[in-house]
């Protein structure tokens, strides 16, 4: 037996760790199209050098035909960030429904589940099994891009526009 309490701590502590574990995963976007480099920044009032580290944007060098005044087509060099090429898809945890077969009784003074086990036959030759029904369904969806993102890769854009333009 569980009380009712305990069970829906634990399946609310799960659907939080399933959801961390969504965070993490859109949060490694940087790690996938950012690459951390140190720079050194001066402390003007203790006179210190400090290193922090910065996020550059992973890029890839392409050749891209221009037209010239004169009318003939050059390749220009562009630098493009990564992150201006891929649709970026970010999901959450949109619902989380669990059905189960239980018994509930009181037990001083605590509401107690009590997942019986059913009795399932295997077939003619094959041994009972003891077992519990439950049903989990999780609806993951996808997330809309944070304001901040959507400016930050809209920047790189303007920038790449401006290489090929």
């Amino acid at each position: 037996m569980i009380s009712f309490k305990s069970f829906v701590i634990a399946i609310h502590e799960a659907i939080i760790s399933a959801t961390d574990t969504l965070m993490d995963k859109n949060v490694g976007l940087l790690d996938k199209y950012f690459i951390e480099t140190p720079k050194d920044e001066k402390n003007v009032d203790a006179g210190a050098v400090n290193t922090i580290n910065t996020l550059v944007p992973k890029s890839v060098i392409l050749e891209y035909p221009h037209l010239t005044t004169d009318g003939t087509v050059e390749n220009l060099e562009v630098s493009v960030p990564l992150i201006t090429l891929v649709p970026l898809s970010m999901s959450q945890i949109e619902k989380a429904t669990l059905t189960a077969d239980f018994d509930i009784e009181i037990v001083d003074d605590e509401l107690q589940l009590n997942f019986t086990n059913r009795n399932t036959n295997g077939g003619l030759f094959k041994k009972k099994r003891e077992t519990s029904r439950a049903q989990l369904k999780i609806t993951i969806t996808p997330q809309d891009t944070s304001e901040g993102l959507k400016l930050l890769v809209e920047g790189y854009e303007a920038i790449l526009k401006r290489q090929i333009s």
